[in-house]
């Protein structure tokens, strides 16, 4: 369940550091430490990955929500 891999791997930034997310697990562990502010972009996110550990969604689909989250929260570059 949480080898379920992102179609391509996603490098998020903090202000103290970087990441790369590579599994839908990995994903959820993030979005529990998110260090910016959980809006509904981020709640989305969450709901997708979650669904696609339980393969509800597709991972192809949780990636894009992530990305969008971090995207909003100014986590990529």
């Amino acid at each position: 369940m949480s080898e379920i891999r992102f179609p391509s791997p996603i490098r998020v930034f903090s202000p103290e550091s970087s990441l790369i997310v590579s599994t839908v697990w990995e994903a959820v562990e993030y979005l529990k430490q998110w260090p910016s502010k959980r809006g509904r972009h981020y709640r989305v996110a969450r709901q997708h990955c979650l669904d696609a550990l339980d393969g509800l969604r597709s991972p192809r689909a949780a990636q894009a929500s992530f990305i969008t989250a971090a995207k909003t929260a100014g986590l990529l570059l």
